[in-house]
């Protein structure tokens, strides 16, 4: 295509051509002003969108403005609707691309905002700049620490345009897949608020679990850690080790913060490290990292599933005659400011099968373990189904 049109096009529009053009033909741009910080209170009457809201507050539409200014109407920069909000500082090159629409009137705009007036449709510009233009808006950053992106440069970004009805049938078609997304996001939260919550209550005995004839299970006994399970330690595999197409399942001490939650049931790395010179899992084994950057970072653990899992080294084995997903679960929430507080060391952490030893529980039965496990279980795979539609 000549005009560099997207390859996926509405019916309807198929043989229209793009717009060539810079985005400063198209529209104009003018800079917030005031409405410090200092400013923002529930006394306030004008609504005001500051520029580091873009990055934390709002997305890319702004339907609800959340903060209210003290400062005086005729010392603001207020909004006629429509406009397209963007961050003229930050500190990574990609906080630039982070463009708000502003459909609303009379907000107040704060300093360190340009805003972009067209006659275009704001909200497609909006997705565009957040898409198609992040690369190009941070090439275009200046400065230090605190980067800048004056409106100068902005105005000469090259862009190609669609018609403005077809704008507006992609902005409406983007619109309604945020919402989707939005919906999916607020009932993820949701879900993971009340495994918190019910969580707090299990392990605090507020919730009991019940045999299947409705009798109650075996007070829970206090124990050590040391004196019901055994620690061993993994064996190291490095970042260089991991291949896409290798053939021995394997986890790193690093994944336990990035890729797993309290259970590890699909591995999400592979290696050709001979297995025989390894250490390899079995079902049931809870894995705990021995070091990692801080102390609350460390309290992670990750029941394994699966036998013949090679484990990485930095990570503390903990095999025991218990259900391993129910520690897991004990471990990573209820016990785990207590596994904080043995961490030692300040640039790197380091948890201690010894200190794991010292570490009081309360033990349920193992059917009672089992009902735990199996409940918590059901509630995370619900918060993943709902994380993988998102």
């Amino acid at each position: 295509m000549t005009n560099q049109e997207s390859e996926l096009r509405f019916e309807g529009f198929k043989k229209e051509s793009y717009r060539n053009g810079h985005i400063g033909q198209f529209g104009t741009f003018y800079y917030g002003k005031g409405a410090p910080k200092s400013s923002v209170s529930v006394d306030g009457k004008t609504p005001v969108v500051r520029y580091g809201e873009l990055y934390s507050t709002y997305d890319g539409l702004i339907e609800k403005v959340l903060s209210n200014t003290t400062v005086d109407k005729e010392n603001l920069k207020l909004s006629n609707g429509g406009e397209v909000l963007i961050p003229r500082v930050g500190e990574r090159p990609l906080d630039f691309c982070l463009a708000s629409y502003l459909p609303l009137k009379n907000v107040a705009i704060g300093e360190m905002i340009s805003v972009y007036n067209t006659n275009e449709n704001g909200q497609y510009f909006t997705y565009y700049i957040r898409g198609k233009l992040k690369n190009t808006f941070a090439r275009l950053v200046e400065g230090g620490n605190v980067s800048n992106l004056y409106f100068r440069y902005l105005s000469e970004v090259k862009i190609n345009l669609p018609s403005l009805p077809e704008q507006e049938k992609i902005a409406d078609f983007l619109s309604t897949v945020d919402k989707k997304i939005q919906a999916l996001t607020k009932k993820k939260d949701l879900l993971e608020s009340y495994k918190k919550g019910v969580m707090q209550k299990i392990f605090k005995q507020e919730i009991r679990f019940k045999k299947e004839d409705a009798s109650e299970y075996p007070k829970w006994e206090e124990r050590r850690l040391g004196e019901i399970v055994t620690f061993s330690k993994g064996k190291g595999i490095s970042k260089s080790d991991i291949e896409l197409d290798a053939a021995n399942p394997c986890v790193r001490y690093g994944e336990l913060y990035t890729e797993y939650g309290e259970v590890i049931d699909k591995v999400v790395s592979y290696t050709n490290l001979e297995k025989d010179s390894m250490v390899l899992s079995e079902a049931n084994d809870v894995i705990i990292p021995s070091s990692g950057e801080t102390n609350i970072d460390i309290a992670t653990a990750s029941c394994v599933l699966h036998h013949g899992i090679l484990l990485g080294g930095d990570l503390n084995i903990i095999k025991s005659k218990m259900n391993g997903v129910f520690l897991a679960y004990y471990m990573n929430n209820h016990l785990k400011l207590e596994i904080a507080k043995y961490g030692q060391g300040v640039s790197v952490v380091h948890l201690y099968s010894s200190h794991l030893k010292l570490l009081k529980l309360l033990v349920p039965s193992l059917n009672e373990q089992t009902k735990i496990a199996n409940f918590l279980s059901a509630i995370d795979e619900k918060i993943n189904v709902v994380a993988s539609q998102i």
